[in-house]
């Protein structure tokens, strides 16, 4: 079915795309009843009926238990959360495998990691016995693919904390904390990136603390803050739902988004990231190491167009936290036609559909050294021109958002 961007109010059997869907499915049963062999139209109508029935059935089922298990994570023993996380990925990925729907799996995924992180910020303050009376208020705030909502348990989970002013003989009590909290996410399965934790001091403080970081990214030649700025760009607040998140949007985006040169840099970033094809417009195949022969999905697919969708939304102003909201935003300003807009959306669903499909073989432990290749020789003649047709959109997506960039006054 074609991806859903026009529609008529909020039923979404009103859209084009499922009326042209429901026109296109109603054409098809009635082909094969005409030239089903048994001369029995009735039972391709009642085949098709009972299949259709399973399948709601199948998605209500799988549903309930995904509901069950993010219930019950509010109530499981530390011990236990390890065990729920597991559970849940994998109902999760058989429900892709039936479904493949990746915004629903991306909203389960999210739906679960706010409610695991209320379990590990419980059990974190708890550790700390008495002391946890001098910790802060605090917020704990995903970026990068989680900051998207785009998270799954193959790529590394990035977080940072906000927490209140303290006085400096209460900072060892933060620290010991973001450590608990770093280790209490490992202990579930999951790959907490080593370096952007709140378990580093640079990814944690106060508003105020985040604003110096915030100018400090702005200086000419402090290469390394400016990219943890541009991090910023993507956020989405895990626990609370709010708390310090706003503020913390707030000031970042207002320093990015004065600063061209900050921004500038940002879109000869995200320019350097190859769409995967060369000067034949083949893939570009690893040439040595572990993944000889194969195609990068992450380097050369995901990766430039989460970065053209979050230089486009920052540049144009846009407020929405996920790549497909984003898109339906610009398009909703006028920031985007909607041919282009239905080929972002098109290239964003391709590319997580290939990602999810690839992940669903692997156990979580194996994180993300494998999951991401993939052997071109595994692909029919049809995946492969689907997959290059893919890429051929996002240097598209690129160079219009550099385009876009070029027309902006200085």
């Amino acid at each position: 079915m074609d991806i859903l961007l026009s529609t008529k109010g909020g039923d979404i059997t009103a859209r084009r795309a499922v009326e042209d869907f429901a026109a296109e499915y109603r054409q098809s049963l009635l082909d094969q009843a005409v030239s089903d062999s048994r001369g029995s139209s009735e039972s391709v109508f009642a085949e098709t009926l009972a299949a259709v029935e399973n399948t709601i059935a199948m998605h209500q089922n799988l549903l309930k238990s995904l509901n069950s298990l993010i219930e019950k994570v509010e109530t499981a023993s530390p011990d236990s959360l390890k065990e729920i996380t597991g559970a849940f990925y994998s109902e999760l990925y058989r429900h892709f495998g039936h479904f493949s729907s990746a915004p629903a799996f991306y909203q389960l995924s999210m739906d679960f990691l706010q409610r695991l992180s209320a379990a590990i910020i419980a059990q974190a303050t708890d550790q700390l016995g008495l002391f946890a009376r001098h910790l802060p208020e605090m917020t704990l705030i995903a970026i990068g693919p989680a900051g998207r909502c785009e998270y799954s348990p193959f790529c590394p989970l990035q977080l940072l904390l906000v927490h209140g002013e303290v006085a400096e003989s209460q900072l060892q009590t933060i620290d010991l904390f973001c450590h608990a909290l770093h280790s209490g996410f490992e202990e579930t399965g999951l790959f907490i990136d080593p370096a952007v934790t709140p378990r580093s001091t640079i990814w944690r403080g106060t508003l105020l603390q985040w604003q110096q970081r915030c100018e400090d990214g702005l200086r000419p030649h402090a290469d390394e803050e400016l990219i943890n700025l541009c991090r910023l760009v993507d956020q989405y607040p895990l626990r609370p739902a709010e708390g310090f998140a706003i503020e913390l949007k707030k000031i970042s985006t207002a320093a990015l988004s004065r600063n061209r040169p900050a921004q500038a840099n940002l879109i000869e970033r995200m320019k350097s990231l190859s769409n995967g094809l060369g000067l034949m417009g083949r893939l570009k195949l690893e040439r040595s190491g572990r993944g000889q022969g194969q195609f990068r999905l992450l380097d050369h697919g995901l990766l430039p167009l989460s970065a053209a969708l979050s230089a486009l939304a920052l540049i144009k102003g846009s407020a929405a936290v996920s790549s497909c909201e984003r898109i339906h935003d610009l398009l909703k300003k006028r920031e985007l036609d909607v041919e282009l807009a239905e080929r972002m959306m098109t290239t964003w669903h391709s590319l997580h559909g290939l990602r999810l499909q690839r992940e669903q073989s692997f156990q979580i432990e194996h994180h993300a050294n494998e999951t991401l290749f993939l052997n071109p020789n595994e692909l029919t003649a049809e995946q492969r021109q689907s997959l290059e047709k893919t890429l051929e959109s996002v240097a598209i997506i690129q160079r219009h958002v550099e385009i876009v960039f070029s027309g902006m006054r200085e």
